[in-house]
């Protein structure tokens, strides 16, 4: 069966050959139609367009994916239908390299095939974001140190009047923020230098008709309009019958004098009339007789008119219009020197990507459009010309969120030039949320008050049908936004064009009033939360949410999506929605959770500041650098070190005079060169910490950072730690997450841990967060927590708006300097010689107008929060006084009903611009209906009885748990806890290799010795010389610069090694001249020459074994450097003296133990093998004692390879060791 459309959505997939603008209602089937648009297109009509020959742009790389899939089943669907069509079988093929795909994407796209026309390497690459914050502060204090040097006069005043103390952090903040806000423009420079005409004024009445300006005196005139209402009705208040009539000549005079004011039209004559603006006296109210309530409200209102007019004064007409000019004029040196340096940094910057051959995003549409359109005459190039043959049309999804540079770049490809107009734009501007991204809804404003709903070639269509949500939904969402969205904020008019109409088909409700919109709201100021646990308003908002959400799970009904019948609501059913997840989720989901209400929130900061994460990220920074006190404290204080605050304590009462850091370093360098035993339980933790620190410090030169994390990980414990704390499975993938990052560091163009850790701060100061690892799946059954702007898109049965008590985030209207994309850059006058800063008219013009588009934008918000849901909306938030408030409220709305007008009337302009938050828009606006919806105040004891209750029935829970516990069957419990309690007998075996190399025996039995012995003995073999005459600090750098570093004993072993198997005995030549042919053959280096005494190897060759070894030579039976590989049973290892002293599953299994025998030659009677050694050793019985198995093994293996069988008929005689430290022969 075909879907059915509206006419409005079969216009859209019809119309062609003209620019549609498709503005397009929350759940009205936006992406649907435009799939079906795309699909008809492609296969209909008698000249169907190749699917390639279409740009379609989305917002995400998701969105565009889903788009694709669903192209891609639609062309499937009509090849079964029509298998023999060849234009269906290519569009099949060309779907894979079709452009559906994101503006970042198509732009990448252009770049890669005209790299060549802008002088850009082909190898680019996009940088990291880390990357490029580091790569723009190195950039930036160079331009700024630069600047400094130089210290120009414009410069100098500047510095000055910015730079406080010893930082010029607040001025390098200033620079990036004007460089990120120019790159959202095609344009940046021109942009940069149009922002400071503002600053270009001559005169007061030149002030007065300045373009940032006309905002200003348009925002006042509103508030005047509204205040002279508020007289009108404390008017008619006067003239009733029981009003204080005695009032009434003195608000009649107001009345007049306010009806003036809002008549005024300018700047200037606002001015005057403000600052000048009297009020008459009230006359005594002795012997009033009528209504106290109507003579306390006339007095009430009057004072809001006056508090108003003055807070005006306070703000705008702080001084006379010749003082504010001139403070305007004051200021334009600095925000040209601003403007410069911006300008500086954007060239330096843009140099050094060069460089490096990186781009950034901002790039990447810069770099497209450089390649589409000529910067100077704004004329399209050859490249544009190209894309215009290549694309019949283009297609725009989320056109609401577009900017000016996706705006110029799309249309500088589209055919509008030629006359010809075949862009599609969809979108609704009731959804754009995105303008901290710098988004522009009034571009899409723009075309939808040009474009008609008639037949032309630039036409707009509206979809204003819901096929979302059920009726009570969209009724609350149209009656909440008729009354508070207008063009005077938000540039949006809510009407009935713009309201939503329900489409869906819902089953009826079980009972009446079950998906009516609720409206709750907890009183934070009760006296009965002080000792609850509740006093924090969100912990309370939040246990509100959940007394709800338990009283749904037994009450409430939503749609089943398969059925399409009724059935009770899950948890993943419900959805709580909020402004910002920051403070606010954790809260939430951690008292859901604790009230038996699985709770789930994704979280998109959180990272940096988990535990596991920042203790690792501490651990890096005393590895680059052990002298930071707040870092060392941290790690000493974690599970790595494992100090109490105790011990940190007695550990900084060890030295105050210095620094933590430095009395920790120097306690463990004590610990080190102590030989008495640590008698402190926090000395030998500090002793294993330390051991385990130098080790790692040792590896940061040359190890990866990933590894390097990996190591840390692995060596400390650490990363098990986390694993089994609490939420272990997220803990171990923030872990995981750090690596990740730390190999995408690897993969930018700065190196070491030094800038890894610069790299890290950079994200944390910029607040790039990755937010904690997600470990629930999208079918569980939990409720989410997410914020609005991640639910745009998405739908829920239930849904939770929360937080509508919290005020609006307000903190860009108040910074230094304020940015405007119209208005331009709004900065105070500073005079850094007299420290004296003045705020300019201008700034707080530009300051006005940004608030009021912000609070545009949180109207949007609120709107794509309500259309979430499908069949029940709830709205929480906390209210101080709440009964009183809400009473004043009922009493407000109740005033309006005076002045009889239409319908769908806007709330007053002033109630909306001065709301702190979205309880100030929403009750009022619910109020004005008159009873329509319920707003319930929840009272604190509702909620404390109800979680009292709650407690109750949990105590008979567990008592009736304990009671059956007591009784279960001995038996039961005796095999649980056999089952529970068991231990794997063979656990070395998941450790056991299947191959070792012989010294990784020797060593392995050498650690067995030593744990049997559970002493600290040093092995010998690393001991050094007792004495020395060169101090130990020269003697270490004689041995660095011999050696580079490396272990010199190794060093001369291995020389030793060579010479001997290279070594001609039945030769003529002597040991030195031998040598020095070894040198010129390349058979030895320099250094291996250097560290081989001919005197050790004369002994050598004088001794028993070197006469016997001369003739072995001599008779062709001398073998040197023999490599081996025999398979050994654990069994058969351990009667060599290297079993693991542990036993195994199956120790008649072969392990492969390869080596290499230094020599060994054969006599009449047998075999010799004999191995050269090196060691510092004071006797050869503990040099024998320590190589007697591994002697052993190489007769072993000896044997084997020379017999055949069971029988051995040549067996190795003797096994010997020679010390060249010793100068002697050692039998074994």
């Amino acid at each position: 069966m075909g879907v059915s459309w509206t006419r409005e959505q079969q216009q859209v997939i019809d119309l062609r050959k003209r620019n549609i603008l498709v503005s397009a209602a929350a759940g009205s089937g936006k992406t649907a139609v435009l799939v079906e648009r795309i699909i008809k297109m492609i296969t209909e009509g008698e000249h169907p367009v190749d699917i390639d020959r279409l740009l379609v742009v989305t917002f995400t790389n998701a969105a565009a994916a889903e788009m694709r899939e669903r192209i891609g089943a639609a062309i499937e669907k009509a090849l079964e239908e029509h298998p023999d069509s060849e234009h269906l079988q290519r569009q099949l093929t060309l779907i894979h390299n079709a452009q559906i795909t994101t503006i970042d994407s198509f732009c990448l796209y252009v770049i890669r095939n005209h790299f060549h026309e802008i002088d850009l390497e082909p190898d680019f690459r996009i940088g990291d974001e880390g990357e490029l914050k580091l790569l723009k502060e190195d950039v930036l204090r160079g331009v700024l140190e630069s600047n400094y040097e130089q210290m120009t006069p414009e410069f100098a005043a500047f510095a000055k009047g910015n730079v406080s103390g010893k930082s010029d952090a607040k001025v390098a903040e200033m620079i990036l923020s004007l460089y990120e806000f120019s790159m959202s423009y095609p344009w940046p420079m021109e942009w940069l230098t149009s922002g400071i005409r503002g600053y270009e004024i001559s005169d007061v009445q030149e002030m007065a008709e300045a373009p940032w300006m006309q905002p200003l005196v348009l925002h006042l005139r509103s508030v005047l309009a509204d205040l002279v209402k508020k007289l009108r009705i404390a008017h008619v208040f006067t003239r009733e019958e029981d009003g204080p009539d005695i009032y009434e000549k003195v608000i009649s005079s107001d009345l007049a004098k306010f009806e003036g004011l809002a008549a005024c039209e300018n700047f200037l004559e606002l001015y005057e009339k403000l600052t000048a603006v009297t009020y008459d006296r009230l006359p005594s109210s002795r012997g009033f007789s009528g209504d106290a309530e109507k003579l306390s409200r006339v007095k009430e209102l009057r004072d809001q008119v006056k508090d108003t007019v003055k807070k005006i004064n306070k703000q705008y007409f702080f001084a006379s219009p010749e003082v504010m000019c001139g403070q305007v004029r004051r200021a334009e040196p600095m925000a040209k020197e601003l403007v410069r340096l911006a300008i500086a940094f954007s060239e330096a910057f843009a140099a050094e990507k060069r460089r490096k051959n990186l781009v950034d995003f901002h790039d990447l549409e810069h770099f497209a459009l450089e390649i589409l359109v000529n910067a100077k005459t704004k004329q399209a190039r050859a490249a544009a010309e190209e894309f215009r043959d290549m694309y019949e049309e283009i297609m725009i999804d989320e056109y609401q969120d577009s900017n000016h540079v996706q705006e110029t770049l799309l249309r500088a490809i589209s055919r509008e030039e030629r006359g010809e107009y075949n862009l599609f734009m969809v979108g609704d501007v009731k959804q754009s949320i995105y303008r901290f991204r710098l988004a522009r809804p009034e571009l899409f404003m723009e075309k939808y008050d040009t474009y008609t709903l008639e037949e032309s070639s630039t036409q707009r269509i509206d979809l204003h049908r819901n096929f979302r949500s059920r009726s009570e939904v969209l009724d609350l969402t149209n009656d909440v936004c008729y009354r508070i969205m207008a063009r005077d904020l938000g540039n949006v008019a809510y009407d009935e064009d713009a309201a939503l109409y329900a489409g869906a088909d819902y089953c009826a409700p079980d009972e009446a009033g079950m998906f009516a919109p609720e409206i709750l709201v907890a009183d934070s100021a009760e006296e009965l939360l002080e000792g609850s646990g509740y006093e924090d308003r969100k912990l309370y908002e939040a246990k509100l949410v959940a007394e709800r959400i338990r009283k749904l799970m037994t009450e409430q009904k939503v749609t089943d999506k398969a059925t399409g019948e009724l059935r009770t609501v899950r948890y993943s059913d419900i959805v709580i929605l909020l402004r910002s997840l920051s403070g606010y989720a954790d809260s939430f989901a951690a008292v859901l959770n604790e009230a038996g209400i699985p709770a789930h929130t994704v979280s998109a900061t959180g990272y940096f500041s988990a535990v596991e994460v920042q203790t690792v990220l501490a651990m890096l920074r005393i590895l680059d650098n052990p002298r930071q006190d707040i870092p060392l404290t941290a790690v000493l204080k974690s599970p790595i070190a494992g100090l109490t605050d105790e011990e940190l304590g007695r550990l900084r009462a060890h030295d105050r005079s210095v620094p933590f850091c430095e009395c920790v370093l120097a306690r463990c360098r004590e610990l080190a060169q102590s030989e008495e035993p640590l008698a402190e339980d926090y000395e030998k933790k500090l002793w294993e910490f330390w051991k385990l620190y130098e080790r790692l410090r040792a590896l940061v030169p040359d190890t990866p950072i990933h590894e390097l994390i990996e190591i840390v990980l692995k060596e400390s414990g650490y990363g098990n730690y986390a694993a089994a704390m609490p939420a272990g499975a997220r803990r171990r993938a923030n872990l995981r997450m750090l690596v990740e990052k730390a190999i995408a560091y690897e993969n930018t163009s700065y190196k070491g841990l030094f800038h890894f850790v610069r790299y890290i701060d950079e994200l944390q100061k910029y607040d790039v967060d990755f937010g904690e690892a997600d470990m629930v799946g999208e079918n569980e059954d939990v409720v989410r927590i997410m914020s609005i702007h991640k639910s745009k898109g998405l739908e829920f049965p239930v849904v939770f708006v929360c937080g509508l008590g919290r005020n609006f985030n307000k903190q860009d209207t108040r910074s230094r300097m304020v940015l405007h994309p119209e208005l331009g850059i709004g900065i105070d006058w500073i005079d850094g010689e007299r420290r004296i800063k003045t705020p300019t008219i201008l700034k707080r013009a530009i300051a006005k107008q940004i608030e009021l588009e912000n609070l545009g934008e949180e109207l949007r918000v609120l709107y794509v929060a309500l259309t979430r849901a499908k069949e029940k909306l709830i709205l929480t938030g906390c209210r101080k006084d709440a009964e009183n408030d809400l009473a004043a409220l009922r009493e407000a709305a109740q005033e309006e009903q005076l002045f009889p007008e239409t319908e769908h009337v806007p709330l007053p302009y002033l109630l909306r611009e001065s709301a702190a938050g979205y309880f100030d828009w929403l009750l009022p606006a619910v109020f004005s209906y008159h009873g329509r919806y319920q707003v319930r105040v929840v009272p604190a004891e509702e909620l404390l009885d109800a979680e009292s209750r709650h407690m109750e029935a949990e105590t008979e829970n567990l008592e009736q748990c304990l009671s059956r516990i007591a009784a279960a069957d001995a038996a039961d419990v005796a095999e649980f806890d056999g089952k529970f309690s068991f231990t794997y007998p063979y656990e070395r075996d998941l450790e056991r290799k299947n191959k070792y190399s012989v010294s990784e025996l020797k060593h392995r039995a050498m650690r067995e010795k030593l744990l049997e012995e559970e002493t600290d003995v040093v092995p010998a073999f690393l001991e050094t010389e007792g004495k020395s005459y060169v101090p130990p600090f020269v003697q270490k750098k004689m041995e660095q610069e011999e050696t580079g570093g490396q272990n010199q004993g190794a060093l001369r072993g291995t020389a030793v090694h060579r010479v001997m198997e290279c070594y001609q005995f039945s030769a003529a030549a002597g040991v030195t001249e031998q040598i020095e042919a070894m040198l010129a053959g390349g058979q030895i280096t320099e250094e291996m020459k250097r560290l081989v005494k001919p005197a050790l190897i004369e002994t050598f060759l004088t001794s028993a074994a070197g006469e016997r070894m001369k003739r072995a030579e001599t008779a062709g039976t001398l073998y040197r450097e023999k490599p081996f590989v025999m398979g050994f049973t654990g069994e058969e290892l351990a009667a060599f003296g290297f079993g693991d002293g542990e036993k195994c599953a199956d120790d008649k299994e072969l392990t492969l133990i390869q080596g290499i025998i230094d020599v060994f030659w054969i006599e009449e009677d047998g075999i010799v093998v004999l191995d050269y050694k090196t060691d510092r050793v004071k006797t050869g019985k503990e040099l024998a004692d320590r190589y007697a198995s591994q002697l052993k093994l190489y007769g072993e293996a000896l044997e084997r390879i020379y017999n055949h069988g069971s029988e051995r008929t040549l067996r190795v005689k003797e096994r010997l060791l020679y010390s060249f430290r010793l100068g002697a022969v050692i039998p074994v």
